[in-house]
């Protein structure tokens, strides 16, 4: 049931998400061409240009997360929860197929703006200078930390979604907790949003000033800087890792206890 609830979220979100990549691509590549007729990059149909590129990639930014939120809001809180409610299906599928789905057009929306200013930077210098520079320097991170490289990549891409999934944890188990309200629940939607926010970063303080640190500021100073480098990324990798992980696990089980014990719909 949950790969068919992922099948479903996947065909309502892109059917407005992939139109929007596909504008923007479109577009990079139409602004591309103004820059390649103009005589300088201020001429006003490039100016232009950049300023609606600019705004299609931000609205893509924005859209992507207003979708996620509305999905989870109209889907499980509205009227459309009493049918999705009724599926055979644990609640935690409903929140973690929402929660996947977020995950992946996050994920990408960011895809699709790189691939974009790529399209931007498609010419002579790109192939000759940009690239050739970056595969360079990749070379060289690879030769300077040999086998952590492979291991230090997968930490900051874990990293990097394991934040994602907290941010949208966060905001799912403050609109179920405004749902605990009979009026004004986007108001305590916010309310709860701001004290879940307020809890983390008290939390957040406390564990990064326990008194063990010193000591491992110690220990770092002992090594050398490739050594240091690696370690501290490592370090910083986990603790993200698991902070933000732990963080994420309350949030889902806030929003599942209430979607499951105390479900107050509209």
């Amino acid at each position: 049931m949950l790969t068919r609830l992922i099948k479903y979220e996947l065909k309502a979100t892109g059917r407005v998400l992939l139109p929007l990549y596909a504008v923007l691509l479109v577009f990079a590549a139409i602004s591309k061409l103004i820059f390649a007729f103009s005589d300088n990059s201020y001429s006003v149909p490039a100016v232009i240009s950049t300023m609606i590129y600019i705004m299609i990639l931000i609205g893509m930014f924005v859209m992507t997360f207003v979708v996620m939120i509305q999905r989870f809001y109209k889907n499980l809180l509205s009227d459309e929860g009493y049918l999705m409610f009724t599926l055979p299906t644990m609640t935690w599928k409903h929140i973690t197929s929402k929660l996947l789905v977020s995950t992946i057009w996050n994920i990408g929306s960011s895809l699709a703006a790189i691939l974009s200013i790529v399209i931007l930077a498609f010419d002579e210098i790109f192939f000759t200078g940009l690239l050739p520079k970056f595969f360079r320097l990749l070379g060289e991170f690879f030769n300077s930390f040999g086998l952590n490289s492979g291991l230090i990549i997968l930490e900051f891409i874990l990293a990097g979604i394991i934040c994602m999934a907290s941010g949208m944890l966060i905001i799912y188990a403050s609109i179920a907790l405004g749902h605990l309200f009979n009026q004004h629940r986007v108001l305590a939607s916010l309310g709860a949003f701001l004290a879940l926010s307020t809890v983390s970063q008290i939390l957040f303080f406390c564990v990064t000033s326990l008194p063990g640190l010193d000591s491992l500021s110690e220990y770092v100073d002992s090594l050398d800087n490739l050594q240091a480098s690696a370690f501290m990324f490592h370090w910083v990798m986990w603790f993200i890792i698991i902070f933000f992980g732990l963080l994420s696990a309350g949030y889902f089980f806030i929003t599942n206890y209430i979607l499951n014990k105390r479900l107050n719909l509209e």
